[in-house]
């Protein structure tokens, strides 16, 4: 995954030696959930035993498509996050976020402030549509229809695929006009699947969710994509 280009404090320690390593055993997947129930308290237990990772998120909605990419790190004050989507970069931190367009100065921003990002989200609700506890968190109350071991990227996986309640969705959701779509996307009847691919120790390496009309037309289509997981990195405020 491509470094976010927000302004982070990385730090990498490499230690090499003259002798020959004792290779690390591969890593093996966990037992496979046997419901939606199970394999969502496996994702977010995994998950919140991390203090960081790296995501890439695509949506494509009519055709039209946004790509973003960054950094989440869990601290005792909140979760902080990079993130850049196009030429817009939004740093959130616990008491204010900050944004800038084009390389342009900052400008800092409450936390009910608009972010500047084509969702409309507020600085307060961007770590929720990129943190991977949220993303699995809402697949709740859906069924899985297939399970079967796909690598990703070489890496050993288990994929999921799953049939999504709109109704079920909507009753998680604290944002009432996302409620508002979802319950009127349900009765219209459209239709919800969800993909995801579950790593080692339980963590999602990609989730893949997809919103049909009556007619089986895509509307919607989102995917997330988790790695560098503890990976050593700082989110701090901007400086110029």
């Amino acid at each position: 995954m491509r470094r976010s280009v927000v302004p982070l404090l990385l730090s990498v320690a490499l230690v090499a030696g003259c002798a020959e390593r004792t290779p690390l055993p591969e890593p093996t997947l966990e037992p496979a959930a046997r419901d939606t129930a199970a394999l969502v308290t496996a994702l977010v237990s995994g998950v919140d035993a991390q203090f960081s990772v790296r995501f890439e998120a695509e949506h494509t909605m009519s055709g039209r498509e946004v790509r973003a990419e960054g950094d989440l790190v869990r601290s005792q004050e909140g979760r902080l996050v990079a993130l850049r989507e196009d030429a817009v970069e939004v740093v959130v931190l616990p008491d204010a976020g900050y944004t800038r367009s084009g390389g342009g100065p900052w400008t800092r921003l409450a936390r009910a402030d608009r972010a500047g990002l084509k969702s409309g989200v507020a600085v307060e609700a961007v770590a929720d549509e990129v943190d991977p506890r949220t993303v699995v968190s809402t697949l709740r109350g859906s069924l899985i229809v297939e399970t079967v071991d796909e690598p990703v990227e070489g890496s050993p996986a288990r994929r999921y695929t799953l049939l999504v309640d709109l109704r079920a969705q909507a009753e998680q959701t604290t944002d009432l006009a996302h409620r508002a779509q979802l319950l009127a996307a349900d009765e219209s009847g459209f239709t919800a699947t969800a993909v995801v691919w579950v790593g080692p120790g339980n963590l999602p390496v990609k989730v893949e969710q997809t919103l049909k009309t009556a007619e089986e037309t895509v509307f919607r289509q989102t995917v997330h994509r988790f790695g560098g997981w503890n990976s050593n990195v700082r989110v701090v405020a901007p400086v110029g």
